[in-house]
């Protein structure tokens, strides 16, 4: 198993470069062009699910974990693991931003960001934060009715907030599957983590 996600969390980091390489050094590709039809659509959903990737609300929203796992004695090491990887994920995003250097769109539907394009940081934590906590909600000492109910709407976020940005305009749909496989690429290690601290847990038992 952990082979298995730390072969995945590679594989898509070296596909994360090689479209990076390829889109940052060209005009946009076809897919973008076509990307293009969702922006200004549904504005008005996409904002509040764009803010669900920014930092207060992701604040509070990893408050509000840690605060059942402490309540229902389970889960501590595994959403650490997971909201160290959003911090670093998020980092590596910045700094990878840089070394591809990708302009961002010029036609904005709200705030427009300064930053590069390429990644899609928002995606990266829609992947991160949002699958991881959909799976270890799935997996929590929970009645699978209620595990189920925990992990829907965090699904959904991790389909929506990607959306947001090309609604909002403020990525092409390249920047998306890159932002989508980093945070693949991260999950799978951070995934690769909890399990190994799990079977070590479980050893010393």
């Amino acid at each position: 198993m952990i082979e298995a996600l730390i072969g995945a969390a590679i594989a898509c980091l070296a596909a994360m470069v090689t479209l990076g390489v390829v889109v940052s050094r060209r005009p946009p590709s076809r897919i973008d062009v076509a990307g293009y039809a969702l922006r200004g659509r549904g504005v008005a959903l996409a904002k509040p699910f764009t803010l669900l990737g920014y930092s207060p609300l992701l604040f509070v929203l990893s408050a509000i974990a840690v605060t059942v796992a402490v309540v229902v004695h389970a889960g501590r090491p595994a959403i650490v693991t997971l909201l160290v990887t959003q911090a670093l994920s998020q980092i590596a995003t910045t700094v990878v931003k840089l070394g591809f250097r990708r302009p961002r769109q010029t036609t904005w539907v709200g705030y427009h960001e300064p930053d590069m394009s390429f990644p899609s940081g928002h995606t990266t934590t829609a992947v991160v934060f949002f699958a991881g906590f959909a799976i270890l909600a799935l997996h929590a000492p929970f009645p699978p009715a209620a595990a189920a109910a925990l992990a829907a709407p965090l699904l959904v976020c991790v389909v929506a907030i990607p959306w947001s940005r090309l609604a909002l305009g403020a990525h092409y749909v390249t920047d998306i599957l890159g932002g989508a496989l980093f945070g693949a690429a991260w999950l799978c290690a951070a995934l690769a983590g909890i399990v190994a601290l799990y079977a070590r847990s479980a050893h010393h038992v």
